[in-house]
């Protein structure tokens, strides 16, 4: 299974989120609290996703997002 590490920007506002999945990274949109609220207030219409890393191993996935 693909572990996937990603970034996903809110166009209007500006705001980036940090998230890591096993869905498919594109059509996810993050689950965090403060980012779910933002969503939530300002649409998720505008969400873009603007990289994408894909990992085997979980601590290489680990390793690198720590980094």
């Amino acid at each position: 299974m693909i572990i996937y590490l990603y970034v996903k920007q809110h166009s209007i506002t500006g705001l980036k989120y940090f998230g890591k999945t096993k869905r498919n990274p594109f059509t996810y949109n993050g689950s965090g609290t403060r980012w779910s609220n933002h969503i939530k207030k300002h649409g998720s219409k505008f969400i873009t996703t603007i990289e994408i890393w894909g990992f085997d191993d979980q601590s290489c996935c680990t390793d690198f997002a720590l980094r």
